[in-house]
């Protein structure tokens, strides 16, 4: 796909999905990048490592007025829940169009409410992003909101320290429901018994599942008239998630202590095997799959497209799940994104059968 050259101001390049995004965006062409930071010698060294048209800035995202004229402000700077609310406020004040892989439901709204005079595009990642999309995809056959729609997602990543507090800031979100799924419009809570297993094809037979009512699930649900709606988020990584139940259990807060934890678990799960990554999901006989290895990859590809196109929306406000048709968008990403691949298929997939059940 061709656009008009894009001219970004990338926050956040230094980490995994910045620098991920920064590639997608030179190697997609027709981009002009500008590198934002604080530290200038870490930007250098992307930026040297990097092909392209690219500058650097020493400048605080929450402070642009001595920014470069862009076309777009991408934060992909980490945690979200600390730093996308002022980044976004900063951009929308300085009239530039903004993109964030993060931001919650509540900072959605609270945007939304105060009706930005550029576009803002908020969510433009894995999960929620490309989730919502693919249940978009999912549900465009479907005859009634009766019909169930059953997804997983998940897999086996080597986790950041940005990446495990946004899990464990997503587990305080009051509008998102663990443990629960969508039954004939009405949320209801799972039992264990009740948990649906992954497809064996796309998920080891080491993972765990826990249903899962994030605010995009609940959103697109409302949008596409589904009713019943069962989401799995899957974990590979027995150490990891014993780690990361215990600090959620604590409230979620954490300490550099708790960080170490986690990168440790994470890397013992790890030791000898391949990441992966899937969203697969289920509507009648009807499948829709996203795999890749690498999840930071995928959102860097996301970031990508949204900027790409960001500058040709209206103003105001958009999940990523409603930027455009989804198979525009996967299209561009299986496309960027090595060995990442999506399939649609019009038969039903084997779930994985669960040790004891038989």
């Amino acid at each position: 796909m061709d656009h008009r050259l894009v001219k970004a101001l990338l926050f956040g390049a230094t980490g995994a999905v910045g620098r991920s995004c920064l590639d997608v965006l030179t190697e997609a062409g027709n981009a002009s990048v500008v590198l934002a930071g604080r530290d200038a010698t870490r930007l250098r060294e992307v930026a040297t490592g990097a092909q392209g048209d690219i500058s650097i800035a020493r400048l605080d995202p929450t402070n642009l007025r001595v920014a470069p004229d862009c076309d777009v402000v991408i934060n992909c700077a980490g945690p979200s829940h600390r730093l996308s609310a002022s980044a976004a406020a900063t951009a929308i004040e300085a009239g530039m169009p903004y993109v964030d892989p993060g931001g919650d439901q509540a900072l959605l709204e609270r945007l939304t409410a105060a009706e930005p005079a550029v576009p803002v595009v908020l969510q433009a990642g894995v999960q929620p992003g490309l989730s919502g999309l693919l249940l978009r995809e999912l549900a465009r056959d479907l005859t009634g909101g009766s019909d169930g729609v059953t997804a997983w997602c998940g897999g086996l990543q080597q986790l950041t320290p940005a990446s495990v507090l946004e899990y464990l800031a997503s587990l305080q979100d009051r509008s998102s429901r663990p443990g629960a799924e969508l039954r004939g419009g009405r949320i209801q809570r799972v039992d264990r018994a009740e948990r649906k297993m992954p497809p064996g094809q796309y998920f080891s037979d080491s993972v765990t599942v826990h249903p899962h009512l994030d605010a995009e699930t609940l959103s697109a649900a409302t949008h596409l008239g589904l009713d019943n709606v069962s989401w799995m988020n899957v974990f590979d990584g027995v150490h990891t998630t014993r780690v990361m139940q215990a600090l959620a259990l604590d409230g979620g807060a954490t300490c550099d202590a708790d960080l170490s934890a986690v990168l440790a678990a994470s890397k013992l799960d790890m030791f000898g095997r391949r990441p992966y990554f899937a969203i697969v999901g289920v509507a009648g006989a009807r499948t829709v799959a996203f795999t890749c290895p690498d999840s930071y990859r995928v959102t860097g590809a996301a970031v990508a497209y949204a900027a790409r196109v960001v500058a040709e929306l209206p103003p105001g406000v958009l999940p990523f799940w409603r930027i455009d048709e989804p198979r525009r968008v996967v299209d561009f990403v299986t496309e960027m994104v090595p060995d990442a691949a999506a399939t649609y298929a019009d038969q039903p997939v084997a779930p994985i059968i669960e040790e004891g059940a038989l």
